[in-house]
């Protein structure tokens, strides 16, 4: 059974200045869709396998890395909450949950 998945104001947040990021600096959206739909296809995984994510320092959270992006998620009961989504190319030592 496939679990539900929500998604905390911090990760849409952070991933819509991700994508305006992108858009800015590349001067075209081309690379932020195809961007958002490779996250969104990694998360829509998560819903039938949640644990494929890496553990991190924090019980219950997980990290799931897609390109040079960290996704951190929580599995709960019977949904997943998506808590947030980083750059992993900036100092990993400023970020809240550390891979273990």
């Amino acid at each position: 059974m496939a679990l539900e998945i929500s998604y905390s104001p911090l990760f849409a947040d952070n991933l819509e200045s991700i994508l305006m990021f992108f858009d800015e600096r590349n001067g075209s959206d081309v690379f932020s869709k195809k961007l958002l739909k490779m996250i969104h296809r990694q998360i829509r995984l998560l819903s039938t396998m949640p644990d494929i994510g890496s553990l991190t320092n924090f019980p219950g959270v997980r990290i799931l890395f897609v390109e040079r992006f960290g996704i951190e998620y929580q599995i709960r009961d019977k949904s997943i909450l998506v808590i947030d989504i980083f750059n992993c190319q900036t100092d990993p030592e400023m970020h809240w949950f550390k891979k273990k």
